[in-house]
């Protein structure tokens, strides 16, 4: 890179496309983050760090900005009321938030509280969620959809929830639920407002493309379409089906999918209204992609359409079926959770470390001396130009080869092989920096990037707060929060503490799409280097586990009040790891029991004298309240 600039920043790391204006970076060369795209104030991270720091909140924190959930929540109504307003479209437009995308108390009802001027509802898709929703959803007209599999309790407690008023619209997932809320209505006279999801032969894209399909999991297929329509009109409670609810999938990433899905949902809805129910509402169900990675090709983590086409096309298509069926349009639900949350909450975490590969400054014997491999690879290094770099390459990956075994075979001693491998990775980078002024850099070698990148270690866990990149390959943007204004001088693969080599970050944003390494600056000896994992609010903060025990990191809540102002609303210490060990069945008493007794017995064999006992007993039962990541 040359010429480094803040602009220069913004294209390595594309914060401009995926940030969407809440996120920038300032004239210091640190991240800040905005409530809204269009905010005079902002917030910069590095500051906040150092001030949760000197609060003795240290990272890895996740840091949650509520503001940013109440303008995604604005982002969409609006979107919608636009596409209403300009097709004269009867109906309404009602978000839904699956609480499956984040339970966090405090997101489900920020949502309630921040959407109830837009019509806000919940949708749960188990016992449990729906327990959460019921207890929340205070006021009568909030709309809550119940999708997921449900048993008699679940009927019984959506029975009731609906005797109580409340706007509740269980979906019928499969045919055998709606024979359980025939015989639940033949005992207690109670039928809610019935949903049906039904099995599209449109498929979604990405990589929940199996969502949709005749194969997906749930809904009914035609057939029982017809046959579930018919069983109510003979039960003569055809009147209770109200919605039609369809789901090809999370994260779509192409519009014409979702213009298809709805084409087809709108003949099927057309034909049930012909045959006689009363629907009212369609639930368009999830799949409204956000862009991760800010690229322009096509990849999963990326989309092709705007927040406004989509809702336009869909509003659009909606109204066309309807005026040509003359049937009346229906109002609209959607459970964009992904949109709603993603961009809300980000994990800042610090570098304690870093490993290289390459050289690592070895000192040669004369090269007069050398024999074999370990010669030739000096004679290469010497003789290297960017002329002759890709037949260096080729012959220093020869000369490697033939040098493994030769130790295998025993003729090689370990210093030689050491040299011949510090000469390799030299040549290595020498062929990589020629192959990158001069732009040549073959298919053979694209794997040397990261071959060559420095291994920084991270203090978090994959799987605890990332576990959508292990599962799943899932990009997220991945930056330094300060010093942007330097030019980053290494580039990096990032891996969690976990003892599993599967806690590495394999993909990162790139400037022409995504890349396996990632720049970062050089770590000083000292000084704290401070990454953030950005777009995190979906997902991640319920989905993580236990790997190696490590817990839930610290957690804060912020609200924007002005320039680099802020409410801290909410602060969670993290797990100690006192508490993980109980997740997982580990009585304190009784470790500290055991302890004690070893402990006493090398004093007695005196392997400890009484001051070095005290003293491991002092650091064990110190370390079980501990945090359970590297503390400062």
């Amino acid at each position: 890179m040359t010429n480094w600039s803040l602009k220069k920043a913004n294209e390595v790391y594309k914060v401009n496309q995926w940030g969407l204006g809440y996120f920038a970076i300032n004239e210091s060369g640190n991240v800040c983050v905005r409530p809204s795209a269009d905010s005079e104030h902002k917030v910069d991270l590095k500051k906040l760090v150092d001030e949760l720091r000197q609060r003795k909140i240290n990272v890895p924190v996740l840091i949650r900005f509520m503001d940013i959930l109440r303008d995604r929540i604005a982002q969409i109504s609006t979107a919608f009321k636009n596409a209403i307003v300009e097709n004269e479209y009867q109906g309404q437009y009602y978000p839904l938030f699956p609480i499956k995308v984040n339970q966090e108390r405090d997101v489900v009802s920020s949502m309630l509280e921040y959407g109830k001027e837009f019509g806000l509802g919940l949708e749960a898709g188990s016992k449990a969620e729906l327990l959460i929703v019921l207890a929340l959803t205070l006021d009568p007209d909030t709309p809550i959809v119940c999708n997921g599999y449900k048993d008699r309790e679940f009927v019984q407690l959506v029975g009731m929830a609906h005797k109580m008023g409340k706007k509740i619209f269980p979906v019928i997932e499969n045919y055998d639920e709606l024979e359980t809320f025939i015989a639940h209505y033949k005992e207690t006279g109670i039928m809610p407002r019935l949903g049906m999801r039904i099995k599209l032969s449109t498929k979604g894209v990405g990589k929940w493309a199996k969502t949709g399909g005749d194969a997906s999991k749930f809904g009914l297929r035609i057939p029982e379409v017809l046959k579930a329509v018919e069983r109510l009109r003979e039960e003569n409670l055809l009147d209770s089906l109200n919605l039609l609810h369809f789901h090809i999938g999370s994260q779509i990433t192409k519009i014409k999918v979702v213009k298809q899905a709805i084409v087809e949902t709108l003949r099927v809805f057309a034909e049930i209204v012909r045959l006689g129910a009363k629907l009212e509402y369609l639930d368009i169900g999830g799949g409204l992609g956000v862009d991760y990675d800010g690229s322009s090709q096509e990849t999963y983590s990326t989309i092709n359409y705007t927040l406004q086409e989509y809702a336009s096309d869909i509003v659009y298509r909606i109204q066309q079926i309807c005026q040509e069926k003359q049937i009346a349009v229906p109002n609209i639900f959607s459970e964009s959770g992904r949109f709603l949350a993603a961009h809300y909450s980000m994990l800042i975490t610090n570098v304690p470390t870093v490993s290289s590969i390459g050289p690592c400054g070895l000192e040669f014997p004369h090269p007069d001396k050398g024999y074999g491999p370990v010669k030739e690879m000096y004679d290469l290094l010497e003789g290297l130009t960017p002329a002759n770099s890709q037949e260096s390459f080729h012959d220093a990956v020869q000369y490697r080869s033939e040098a493994l075994s030769l130790f295998n075979l025993g003729y090689l001693t370990l210093p030689e092989r050491a040299y011949m491998e510090e000469l390799y990775w030299r040549i290595m980078r020498k062929v990589y920096e020629q192959a990158q002024i001069q732009g040549l850099l073959s298919p053979e070698m694209e794997d040397l990037e990261q071959e060559l990148s420095d291994t920084y270690f991270a203090n978090f866990s994959l799987f605890q707060s990332l576990p959508d990149s292990w599962a799943i390959d899932q990009i997220f943007p991945i930056i330094p929060i300060h010093r942007l204004n330097e030019e980053p001088d290494r580039i990096a693969t990032v891996v969690d503490l976990t003892c599993d080599s599967d806690g590495v970050i394999d993909d990162y944003i790139g400037e022409d799409g995504p890349r396996h390494c990632v720049p970062l600056h050089s770590v000083h000896n000292g000084n704290n280097y401070y990454i953030g994992i950005f777009m995190i609010g979906a997902y991640q903060e319920t989905l993580g586990e236990l790997h190696n025990l490590f817990g839930d990191t610290h957690a804060v809540q912020i609200r924007i009040q002005g320039e680099n102002q802020y409410k801290i609303e909410s602060l969670i210490k993290g797990d100690t790891i006192h508490q993980v060990l109980t997740y997982v069945s580990f009585n304190r008493k009784e470790l500290l029991h055991k302890m004690r007794e070893q402990i006493e017995q090398a004093v007695d064999e005196r392997k400890l004298k009484l001051d070095e006992s005290a003293q491991m007993m002092d650091l064990y039962e110190e370390g079980l309240y501990g945090y359970t990541y590297f503390e400062e």
